[in-house]
């Protein structure tokens, strides 16, 4: 009851603009009204208004300033205000209604690849629980975009990605959805990926005892294999088969695990 009444008022109009970066901007006022946009976000009221009032070109920008003021400062809190935002433009490009790439009220490719990574870099050193927040978003951006895949790939990020995987499980399988997302967009993307250092580190997540890991491994070598045909024999040099086998009597990967051998012994 409350929230269509916060929507129907001129409220989320001054959010949005106490939230714009600038001089003004007071980093206590804006984490507390980026959370406050957040749990409306979260509401899924009414979210395409936001995104009308400039919601995700607001919080691209705050994301922007964030970024280069981490740069900038050693200063503690940032990461207060990081959190909402990030999850603020997660949750906003999740809505059907959004075209990523396009139009006034949407977020700039490079500028925001650049800054993401940039709050990566921060995250792994002062907060790496935060970490799974930066890949969502990324992982929201590059689901259904390939500008934005090509601004992973012409920034080369993929070996900053990479270098995230030993953080957790659950980096591990975020990290490992966003490279699938490029790799689905085909050949010309896939050519990034191989030959470099890809292959070895998946030689090292399919080792792992983490079944989402192994799995999210076995969908990137799946669609690795389809688009570079040649990275197959790289895999069977480096004994990929004997690390498969150790999953294939696990129930949840039995099916992917053939799948993928069938894949590499019938090139």
């Amino acid at each position: 009851m409350i929230i269509p009444s916060v929507l129907g008022s001129t409220l989320p109009q001054h959010i949005l603009r106490l939230l714009q970066p600038g001089p003004k901007l007071n980093l206590g006022v804006a984490v507390e009204f980026a959370w406050c946009l957040h749990y409306i976000i979260c509401s899924q009221v009414n979210n395409a208004l936001l995104i009308y009032h400039g919601g995700l070109s607001t919080l691209g920008l705050l994301l922007l300033d964030v970024a280069g003021a981490v740069q900038r400062t050693e200063d503690a809190g940032l990461e207060l205000l990081a959190c909402p935002v990030l999850r603020c433009l997660s949750n906003l490009l999740t809505e059907a209604a959004v075209e990523v790439g396009g139009g006034p009220n949407q977020l700039e490719d490079e500028r925001v690849v650049a800054a993401l990574f940039i709050l990566l870099q921060f995250f792994l050193q002062k907060q790496p629980s935060l970490l799974p927040e930066g890949l969502w978003l990324l992982n929201n951006l590059t689901a259904n975009s390939s500008s934005f895949c090509t601004s992973l790939l012409s920034m080369d990020l993929i070996e900053p990605l990479l270098q995230l995987l030993p953080v957790s499980n659950v980096v591990s399988v975020l990290v490992l959805t966003v490279l699938c997302n490029v790799a689905e967009k085909g050949p010309a993307y896939c050519q990034h990926l191989w030959p470099g250092p890809l292959l070895p580190c998946l030689m090292g997540t399919l080792a792992s005892s983490d079944t989402e890991v192994v799995g999210q491994s076995l969908e990137l070598l799946q669609l690795l294999f389809l688009y570079r045909p040649e990275a197959v024999e790289a895999f069977l040099q480096q004994s990929g088969l004997q690390v498969l086998e150790q999953h294939q009597e696990e129930a949840q990967l039995q099916d992917r695990v053939r799948a993928l051998q069938k894949t590499a012994l019938h090139r």
